[in-house]
């Protein structure tokens, strides 16, 4: 097996985030390749794992974290590995070392290139991107905003922690509307279909709903919120440690808050 750079056979791949199974998003796909473009004229580094058999079985993507919305100085910031964990396609490739794998290939270059670390976020629970596996890694915590953990690991004894962005402003909750707020960089294929479907979910609620949509892959606009990527219902997250939830759910969500308020909701 190899990790190697994205190239033209395996973009679609990289940019669908290896669910091959399905039919392209336009709306979502045009998102992230708008997104990912800008992404490597900052310094990208976006990889595919190849086994043997010519088969794509991995992912990740990486930068400087001065490119990222973590907070740090001289290290390489990891936003995502991903193996192959659905039983369809090729079915679920977890559990054979194809992790550890990617990550070790992620040290040694940013090694090679003289980063004084690695960061690296996930969440402190085991069904999607457990930082457990950083940890088994011999990763250490360095910050913590609700399930979100960053760690890190240096390489140089002057290198500094990393820090996750504290949310600077909220979307205002108005007693006669319900807010949605969709922040995207565009970085995640899985927040650009959120993004969606949240435009899908408020369609013909326009008297009852305040919807807002913030692009932060724009440093200015991150600096001035603090968010990056978040669907915010009234303020707060949408079904946190859940999945990305369909426009059904999501409307549904919105009509029994804009009922709780004594709203009129259109049929």
């Amino acid at each position: 097996m190899k990790l190697v750079n994205v190239d033209r056979q395996t973009e679609a791949t990289f940019l669908r985030c290896l669910h091959d199974e399905e039919p392209d998003d336009p709306r979502v796909i045009g998102m992230r390749r708008s997104a990912y473009e800008e992404a490597l004229r900052r310094g990208l580094r976006a990889k595919v794992l190849i086994l043997d058999s010519g088969e794509v079985a991995g992912l990740c993507q990486c930068m400087p974290i001065e490119e990222t919305h973590l907070l740090g100085h001289g290290l390489m910031a990891v936003l995502c590995i991903w193996v192959h964990g659905y039983e369809h396609h090729i079915g679920n490739r977890q559990g054979n070392g194809y992790g550890r794998y990617i990550l070790d290939s992620i040290e040694d270059e940013a090694r090679g290139d003289g980063f004084a670390g690695v960061a690296a976020w996930g969440m402190d629970f085991p069904y999607w991107n457990p930082v457990s596996f950083y940890e088994h890694m011999g990763y250490e915590r360095a910050d913590k905003v609700g399930e979100a953990v960053l760690v890190w690991k240096s390489f140089e004894e002057s290198a500094e922690p990393p820090r996750f962005r504290r949310a600077r402003r909220r979307p205002p909750v108005r007693p006669d509307r319900v807010s949605v707020a969709v922040f995207n960089s565009g970085w995640c294929t899985s927040m650009c279909s959120q993004c969606v479907t949240a435009r899908e979910a408020i369609e013909g609620l326009d008297e009852i709903v305040d919807y807002l949509e913030v692009g932060t892959a724009d440093r200015r606009v991150l600096d001035e919120w603090g968010i990056w990527d978040l669907l915010l219902v009234e303020g707060e997250l949408h079904r946190p440690n859940e999945p990305p939830c369909t426009s059904d759910v999501l409307r549904d969500d919105i009509v029994n808050l804009a009922r709780d308020k004594g709203l009129a909701v259109p049929d």
